[in-house]
Order: structure tokens, then C-alpha cells, then sequence
């Protein structure tokens, strides 16, 4: 092995996390790392059962769910090895992508002798029985692999789209497959599937307009599978067409999902491949691992098997080999070693359109003590950690190893999970331009952003956490506000929100109020209906943090029963008319 690649490679490991495996490491990135795997090598190969359990966090039947498999016949099926893999799936807690309902390959012979109308009924009859009988149990059905032609030409010519054809003419027999597999499966996420459209190239061009066109339509999609079967070829996938091609279709609101990655490399006759190769795959592994970390709707990386002991590789191109993370007796390759250090070790990255009010989830600038929301930080704990308290009683500013610093000032943490936690504000920043922001976790730093500072931001709760609708408000008791518990003209009702910017006497960042209500420093009115509202009380909510305000106002006369917008304003802003309250 060449010095640089033996340098490359113990550095990642040095670095890396001993208690992480691909499945952890991917979950404090809310990606799950999947697998394809068989049935029976679960069943009889202990090392692969083991790996398969340790490494992995999704799986993908390999052959199992074929046509040929598992409807041989047209009053045959075959369902053994695809109900061992759901079952599988469901006692080991991980989805389970379903794949290809449709495919121009592996089919069985009767299907030829059918004419477009039969083969629309079979195709019909073939989704809904197997889509039908595993409905609710399964994460995701790839419905339609391989459509496009190479080259980006066209759609594929084949038996469903036009030999015979299914009577549908270009993409509307794909839509027409979507719409089935939805009626089968309805809470299923659907996607497409295809090779070598993994950078921007003319197939994958048309795989994005095609793709497009069937969300213009209407078509229940809802994400695209790159398959990344690659090879030794560095150039490709480019890290930047890689990238753009990620955007491009999570932009449209798709999920994509790398597939059945694998990268083949020419190897001896006893199965090894050079130092060069090896180091080639280390980097093309990592660059696609890179690339999804990115993106949060790009949500899996999935390879197409666990070990080299069984791939479809040798088989299906004879002279090369060795194109997962581990080899034939299971040990982990410099690649494995890599994409781990990749998912461990790569900082977030965050934009400041990611932080938002956590009541209104409006966004463009920052108050003193509000209560905010960070989204998009793909680094963090892999489940929910909630508000800890320090020893005097204050929010922590560190919450399972994860920070958010507000011009270097660590601010303190209501719950901490990848993608998405939450925040106060730091009063420091009150009087400021602008504020620099950072994110940490395990002691990695994203890039730093700098967001406007504003006096006020006030913002109401509303109970389901959407900025909209009925609101977090209290009657006197206690009892919450609602359709069955309105308000009437002459009630004082508690309303909640936040951004209430400074306050009128000093208090700590992340403090909880006591005995001393603290009032904020700007003026406080609350309008119900369009209608002044008589304020009673605003400041903070004993036993709560100060970050929260509470206003107790009195329901103005003259309000028609039903829902009315409640308004906070506080100094010269005001929250959005979005949260409501219930008048009788």
C-alpha cells in the first residue's frame, strides 16, 4: 500500500469514534445506511447476519421481490423470501426499501404472450398483490426502475412502454404505475430508480424533467433512487455534478436515496485489486458520502450487498471485484474506514435561512432572548435531548455536545437532535448590527453565518407547533382554549410567545423566572379579532424560562363566535395573524 493511502487511511481511523458503527454514525446525520441483502445468507452465514446487524440501519431485498421471483406464474406467487426480509425488518427495528415493482428485466416468460391490454391488467394485478400484501410495512417502493435509455435519448423500449406497451404512451405508463402502487400502499414513499444518472449528464437531465413533469401532473412521487454502480474512473461521479444533480431534485422537494452503490475494480486472479484502484474507491466512497451529508433530503446510502464474499460483481463482470466495504471475510476496508470518518467527522454546515423563530418560524433576523430553532444542521445527537439545568438552576449552553454560539457566546439549549434543535438567544446581542452564529457538535465547527439583530420579534405559540391555527392560550384555570372551551367578551385568557427582546432588569441567558417577574423593555399590546385588548400582565411565566413571555389580556366585546387572530406586538413589531383563539 502506497505511503499516502496508509497515511490517508489511519488518519480517518484516528479520528473516528470507536463506539461508532455506519448505522450510528449515519443517524447523527438522519441518514439511515442500508444494505441489499438475501434471505438466505441471514439465515445461514453468522457473519453476515452480524455485520448486517452491527453495520447497517436499512435494508433492500436483492432478488427476493423480482417479478421472476416472486410471481413466476400469473396465479403464482412466491412470497417466502420476501416475507422473511419484512419479517426481519420488523423484529430488527429498520425500514425496509422495497424494490423494483417494475422493471424491463428479470421477468417471467408468460408476461410475452400477453397483448397491451392484458399486460396492463397484469401490471395492475401484479402491484396491487404485492404492494397490497406487505401495504403499512414497508418504508419506501421503488415502483419503476430503469425506464430512461441510455443516453438520455428517450424513455427505454420495453414491454410496458412499448413492446406492446401498456396502452399508455411515454411517461404516463410510469405515472399510471405510481398512481397503482399509491392505491396499493398509500402511506409508502414511492421513487424512480436509474443508473449512470448520478452526475449532470443528458440521463439524468431526463430523469429531472421527467420527474418534474410527473409532480406537475399530480403523480404521488416522492423521491429518486441513484443506483452508483460505479468504477476506478476518479472523474466520475465529479463532486460538483454529483452535487448539483443532489439539488436539483431535492430543490423539487424529492427525496433522493443512493441505492446500490458499489465500485467495481479490475483485481487479480486472486481477487486483489492495487494500491492505485483502492485508493480510487477510497475516494469516490467518500465524495458521494460527502455530497448527501449536504442535503437533508438526501436521506440513505445504501450499498449493493455487505460483503465481497457475496456480490453480484464477479458474476456479471468478470475480472474485477471487491466493490463494497468489506471484504471477503468481513474485515473493513480503507473504504469503510473513510466513509466512517466522513459521517463522523465532517462539520455541519448551516445558513441562516435555517434559523428560525420557534413560535413563527419566521426567519431573516434575531431577537435578545428568543427562543429559536436551527434547522439543517445535519450533525447532532441521532435522538431528541432535552433541556438540561447547571448547577444554578439556568438552561445549560451545552446539550449532548451540541452548541450554538451567537458571536462566540454559547446559547443555552432547549433540545438538541440532527437536523433540527433549539435555542435562546443570548441578551447579548441586544443593541448589535448583526450577529455572527456557529454550530458545534463533539467539537466539530459549521461555517459561521451573520444574521441581522432586531429590537423585537414577537411571535405566538400555537399548540401543534406549526406557527398556525389554535393557540397555546390558557383560560384562568388552567384549561386550555378551544372549540369546547371559548372565550367570551370580559375573560382574561394567558397567551404565550417569544421575542420579546431585552428586558427591564438584567437577568441571565437561560435563566428560569422566580419570585422577580421580568418584564420586558418595550411596550406590550395584544390585539383579538382586529380589536384592542385590554393587557393585565406581561413578563415572564414563573418556573418557565425568561425567554418566554406570558401576557394575560382581557377578550375585547363585539367578537363574532369562531376563531379570531390574536397579534402580539411588542416595541414597534408585531406577530404574524396566524394563531387563533376560540370565542364563543
Amino acid at each position: 500500500m502506497p505511503r499516502k493511502l496508509l497515511t490517508l487511511c489511519l488518519a480517518a481511523a484516528a479520528l473516528v469514534h470507536a463506539a461508532d458503527s455506519l448505522s450510528q454514525a449515519a443517524a447523527k446525520r438522519g441518514l439511515r445506511f442500508g444494505a441489499a441483502v438475501q434471505s438466505g445468507y441471514i439465515a445461514n452465514d453468522p457473519d453476515y447476519a452480524n455485520t448486517l446487524m452491527r453495520e447497517f440501519s436499512m435494508i433492500e431485498p436483492e432478488y427476493e421481490m423480482l417479478w421472476s421471483t416472486i410471481h413466476p406464474s400469473l396465479a403464482t406467487y412466491n412470497w417466502s423470501g420476501a416475507d422473511a426480509l419484512v419479517k426481519y425488518a420488523a423484529q430488527s427495528g429498520i425500514p425496509l426499501r422495497a424494490d423494483h415493482l417494475v422493471w424491463h428485466s428479470s421477468l417471467p416468460a408468460w408476461l410475452n404472450s400477453l397483448n397491451s391490454s392484458q399486460l396492463s391488467q397484469a401490471l395492475h394485478d401484479h402491484i396491487a398483490a404485492v404492494a397490497g400484501r406487505y401495504a403499512g410495512k414497508v418504508w419506501s417502493w421503488e415502483v419503476v426502475n430503469e425506464a430512461v435509455a441510455d443516453g438520455g435519448a428517450g424513455l427505454r423500449n420495453s414491454i410496458w412502454s412499448n413492446q406492446p406497451g401498456i396502452g399508455l404512451a411515454g411517461v404516463a405508463w410510469i405515472e399510471q404505475a405510481f398512481r397503482w402502487a399509491h392505491d396499493a400502499d398509500p402511506n409508502a414513499l414511492l421513487f424512480y430508480n436509474d443508473y449512470n444518472t448520478d452526475d449532470v449528464n443528458p440521463k439524468s437531465d431526463y430523469v429531472y424533467n421527467m420527474v418534474k413533469q410527473m409532480l406537475a401532473d399530480g403523480t404521488p412521487i416522492h423521491g429518486v433512487g441513484l443506483q452508483m454502480h460505479l468504477t476506478n474512473n476518479i472523474n466520475y461521479p465529479s463532486a460538483a455534478g454529483l452535487e448539483a444533480n443532489i439539488k436539483r431534485l431535492t430543490d423539487l422537494g424529492l427525496q433522493v436515496v443512493i441505492t446500490e452503490m458499489d465500485v467495481r475494480l479490475p483485481v487479480d486472479s486472486a481477487g486483489n485489486a492495487s494500491a492505485s484502484d483502492v485508493a480510487i474507491q477510497v475516494q469516490l466512497y467518500t465524495r458521494v458520502v460527502a455530497a448527501c451529508i449536504k442535503f437533508p433530503l438526501c436521506t440513505a446510502i445504501q450499498t449493493w450487498g455487505i460483503s465481497d464474499l457475496h456480490s453480484w460483481i464477479p458474476g456479471t463482470f468478470p475480472g474485477t471485484g471487491g466493490g463494497l466495504l468489506f471484504d471477503t471475510r468481513y474485515q473493513a476496508k480503507p473504504a469503510y474506514t473513510n466513509v466512517l470518518g466522513a459521517l463522523v467527522n465532517t462539520p455541519a454546515t448551516i445558513d441562516a435561512e435555517g434559523l428560525v423563530n420557534a413560535a413563527s418560524f419566521a426567519g431573516g433576523a434575531v431577537a435578545p432572548g428568543e427562543i429559536v430553532t436551527l434547522y439543517g444542521a445535519r450533525f447532532g445527537p441521532a435522538s431528541i435531548a432535552t433541556l438540561q439545568l447547571d448547577a444554578a438552576g439556568k438552561i445549560t449552553s451545552s446539550l449532548a455536545n451540541t452548541q450554538l454560539l451567537f458571536d462566540g457566546v454559547p446559547a443555552p439549549v432547549i433540545y438538541a437532535l440532527t437536523g433540527q434543535s433549539s435555542f435562546i438567544v443570548p441578551y447579548g446581542v441586544a443593541g448589535r448590527p448583526s450577529t455572527t452564529i456557529q454550530y458545534l457538535y463533539q467539537g466539530a465547527y459549521s461555517n459561521s453565518v451573520t444574521v441581522p439583530v432586531t429590537a423585537t420579534a414577537p411571535a405566538l405559540f400555537s399548540i401543534d407547533s406549526t406557527g398556525t391555527g389554535p393557540g397555546a392560550i390558557l383560560d384562568v384555570a388552567y384549561h386550555l382554549n378551544s372549540t369546547t372551551n371559548p372565550a367570551r367578551a370580559g375573560d382574561t385568557v394567558l397567551v404565550f410567545g417569544t421575542g420579546a427582546g431585552a428586558l427591564a432588569q438584567s437577568a441571565p441567558d437561560g435563566g428560569l423566572v422566580g419570585a422577580t417577574l421580568p418584564a420586558p423593555a418595550a411596550k406590550v399590546t395584544v390585539t383579538i379579532g382586529g380589536k384592542d385588548a385590554a393587557v393585565s400582565y406581561a413578563g415572564g411565566a414563573p418556573g418557565l424560562t425568561n425567554a418566554l413571555l406570558q401576557v394575560n389580556v382581557v377578550v375585547p366585546a363585539g367578537l363574532a363566535p369562531g376563531p379570531q387572530p390574536v397579534v402580539l406586538t411588542v416595541g414597534a413589531a408585531s406577530s404574524p395573524d396566524k394563531v387563533t383563539l376560540a370565542v364563543q
